[in-house]
């Protein structure tokens, strides 16, 4: 089963509601097509806001992932083929000639990282990079017949809790406390909220958040996000101690991302500084990254994204990680169909798995995308049973959310 074609698809949908930073969200799809026929579909997060340049990158790597670029020989390949090094590398790129296995997923993030080795090794090539490996993962289990968690090993978990993610800093605190509210009567097991990600303000942070613990009660679990302390003024070590402290009355079960994705030695510091669990490693690209600031010390809960980090394979070994560094792992999940069943068909094969993000932004390529409605059974979600991802990107879906130029987000 050979991969003949690659392709990006943009769509942009109606997103947030009243209140939300933006009122429409645009993704990047990845299509690889087979010889065969068949089609498997990936997200990158990327889509959200570099829609048309996360497209042109597709599009960069579908000549070498299909096979055409060695077929024609063009430029600097056909260079390289003329000379002694080309040559004794022919009988290694020989299988790449008609094409790559659709059913090796690990070879195909593999070759891409190879082909951007000097233009990107991490950041948005890798992110995406994760597209593409992604649907590779869902061919496979589609040619197979199981879900993509049979084919990393199995479930070894029954049902995982699941929280809402949302709460952003936009909303009232009227609006924040409803959506807090609809989420709890939904059953879900957990509420994230978002800070002024912009402005250091203790006072406003904690009537806040006061009032979503008030409005969700003393046994669910309550999450708190400073999405990557992104500010223009990044928040000190000291200054988010201090808001922790804070906030400490309210039980939070975690503080995430508090401060810049940068450093990992900050977060380490924030640890020893707080008695409030810190987690983070949601924009980490690489699994070698994630690796770094896990030895650092740098989270007790870790957040690895499979449409970030370079695909299943790389989130994957991100959590073995930590689970060798005993740290529990919360998937980041913040997309459409085919990133949310990416990470949850991923968490159920990790032992070290403790939490699955739900958005409840209003997103509709997050359910009408799925070949199956979610398993959810009192706030728990069971393990996908649909083959591979489990999603579909239908003609109608396409016709329905055209891609909306310049609908790109600068904050998701």
């Amino acid at each position: 089963m050979k991969i003949v074609d690659i392709r990006p698809v943009l769509l942009t949908a109606p997103y947030g509601g009243s209140g939300a930073q933006a009122s429409r969200r645009s993704a990047c799809f990845v299509e690889v097509e087979t010889d065969t026929g068949l089609v498997g579909v990936g997200e990158t997060y990327a889509g959200v806001y570099l829609p048309e340049l996360a497209a042109g990158i597709v599009d960069w790597f579908k000549p070498y992932l299909t096979g055409t670029a060695f077929k024609t020989g063009g430029g600097d390949l056909a260079a390289l083929m003329r000379s002694d090094v080309g040559r004794s590398a022919l009988e290694t790129i020989a299988p790449l000639l008609q094409g790559l296995d659709a059913r090796n997923p690990d070879l195909v993030f593999r070759l891409g990282s190879w082909l951007a080795s000097y233009v990107g090794r991490t950041g948005l090539t890798v992110i995406v990079l994760s597209a593409i490996e992604n649907a590779v993962w869902d061919l496979l289990g589609q040619s197979l017949g199981v879900p993509v968690h049979v084919l990393l090993g199995g479930a070894v978990h029954r049902r995982l809790p699941l929280y809402a993610s949302g709460g952003v800093p936009t909303f009232s605190r009227d609006q924040l406390v409803q959506q807090a509210t609809c989420a709890r009567n939904a059953g879900y097991r957990g509420f994230k909220m978002r800070a002024n990600f912009f402005a250091y303000q203790p006072d406003v942070e904690v009537e806040r958040v006061a009032a979503v613990r008030a409005a969700i009660g003393p046994d669910m679990t309550l999450a708190f996000d400073a999405v990557q302390s992104f500010n223009l003024k990044p928040w000190s070590v000291k200054e988010v101690v201090h808001m922790l402290e804070r906030l400490a009355p309210y039980r939070l079960e975690w503080a995430e991302e508090m401060l810049p994705p940068f450093d990992p030695a900050p977060y380490a510091e924030l640890r020893r500084s707080t008695a409030t669990p810190i987690s983070g490693g949601e924009g980490i690209t690489t699994a070698a990254q994630f690796e770094q600031w896990l030895r650092a010390g740098a989270f007790d809960l870790a957040q690895p994204d499979a449409t970030i980090i370079g695909g299943i394979g790389e989130a994957r070994r991100a959590c073995e990680s930590a689970r060798a560094q005993h740290v529990r792992v919360a998937m980041h999940v913040w997309g459409s169909a085919p990133a949310i069943m990416a990470n949850y068909n991923l968490a159920f094969t990790q032992p070290n798995c403790v939490w699955l993000e739900r958005p409840v932004m209003n997103n509709p390529l997050e359910e009408e995308m799925l070949v199956d409605p979610l398993r959810i059974e009192q706030g728990y979600v069971l393990p996908p049973t649909a083959p591979g991802l489990g999603v579909k990107l239908t003609q109608e879906i396409k016709a329905k959310y055209p891609y909306v130029p310049g609908s790109a987000s600068l904050f998701g």
